[in-house]
């Protein structure tokens, strides 16, 4: 089967279709954006006034007994042409009030994206820790049946030997836990992709480490705080508007026809005008400041969440350095066991020591191997977890 490859640097929030996540979560996602759509669109225009169509029937008899018939239909509208501003200001709240939504969604579609790269990095890690776990077994088997002989020719104690079957038993319980561990990741990951995809296939490509700069200047949660105080400043704006001098025009025109049996009427009516008008409230000043105060809020939120994430930028800077450590640690580890072991093999082929710890030096290469591999897979998990926290 051919491999899939997802590769994370092309990896574009918009295109839907090459998201590694399920179905049902893509459409989910796609909905959500498209409700938004509509919602801007429709707060746009709220400010344009719908026209009123009207029409009545109305049959009556006065005290005389005299019928009278009245009906009538007719069209009206009124419309503010002038709001000191307002109108421009209500469609730029309800344009920085979609941006804020749809930041909203690419957040959600990133925390996803970040979820599945993660647990398919965890899942790859683990999975060579599992191999390291079968390993150590092997190397705990090896070491207790080497005591058990010791013991049994008198140059070994027995608390020795207990402590050599302690310690396999304790590399049991983690090889154990380690399937577990791989199962469970398994089985969490299968909950964001569609059924049809093979996990096996997926590869993992390399990513290059976000700059701080571009970590803080894109990430998708301050840019969401950015539209906030945007959506903020001309709700304040659309507040103090509301109580300044409007402009609204009206017109009605109708069609009457009355009928008795006194008299019989019919006939047009219409009327068209202008009126200026401005409110007195001595509520002004609290919307006015409840607004202002929101907006303060927003932006002293975004400065507080973005002094946050600089230290969790740092934090996994220093997560990764320290990984970095590891592997040298790791290496200098790899570099002691290939001369153990080449030496330990001129003394096995010589007859001086046993094909046994000959094996267990070759285990124990393989783990530093494997030790360095996840180190590697720790090292992505930190910089995937930078580089959907920013918009691409």
């Amino acid at each position: 089967m051919k491999k899939i490859i997802y590769l994370l640097l092309f990896l574009g929030f918009g295109y839907a279709n090459e998201l590694p996540l399920s179905e049902e979560k893509i459409e989910l996602l796609k909905l959500k954006r498209q409700k938004i759509s509509q919602d801007i669109d429709f707060q746009k225009n709220s400010w344009i006034s719908p026209l009123i169509l009207q029409a009545s029937l109305n049959n009556s008899k006065d005290t005389l007994g005299n019928d009278s018939r009245t009906s009538s239909a007719g069209i009206s509208w009124s419309q503010d042409v002038f709001r000191s501003g307002g109108i421009l200001y209500s469609i730029e709240n309800a344009e920085a009030l979609g941006r804020t939504n749809l930041f909203g969604i690419d957040i959600e579609e990133a925390n996803y994206l970040k979820q599945f790269y993660t647990l398919l990095s965890k899942i790859k890690r683990d999975t060579l820790k599992l191999q390291q776990s079968e390993l150590v077994l092997k190397n705990r088997d090896i070491d207790l049946l080497i005591i058990k002989e010791k013991y049994k020719v008198g140059s070994a104690d027995i608390t020795e030997l207990n402590r050599a079957g302690i310690d396999k038993k304790h590399s049991l319980s983690d090889l154990i836990a380690a399937k577990n561990l791989l199962q469970n990741e398994m089985h969490e990951i299968k909950q964001l992709v569609s059924n049809d995809k093979d996990i096996d296939q997926i590869i993992l490509p390399d990513i290059d480490l976000i700059s701080k700069s571009q970590y803080l200047n894109h990430h998708l949660e301050l840019l969401k705080y950015e539209a906030k105080g945007e959506s903020d400043n001309a709700a304040l704006k659309t507040t103090r508007s509301s109580y300044l001098p409007k402009l609204t025009l009206n017109a009605s025109y109708s069609y009457n026809d009355n009928t008795s049996d006194t008299y019989d009427y019919n006939g047009d009516n219409y009327r068209y005008g202008a009126m200026l008008s401005m409110p007195l409230d001595i509520n002004y000043k609290s919307a006015v400041e409840s607004d202002y105060l929101q907006m303060l809020q927003t932006k002293t939120t975004y400065l507080d969440r973005k002094v946050e994430l600089e230290q969790e930028y740092e934090m996994r800077i220093d997560t990764i350095a320290s990984y970095e450590e590891k592997i040298e640690v790791t290496n200098d580890m790899l570099k002691l066991y290939n001369e153990l072991y080449g030496f330990t093999k001129s003394q096995v082929d010589a007859g001086y020591k046993s094909s046994f710890e000959l094996e267990s030096l070759k285990n124990s290469v393989d783990i530093e191997e494997l030790e360095k591999e996840m180190q590697h897979y720790n090292i992505l998990i930190e910089k995937i977890s930078l580089y959907f926290d920013v918009k691409h």
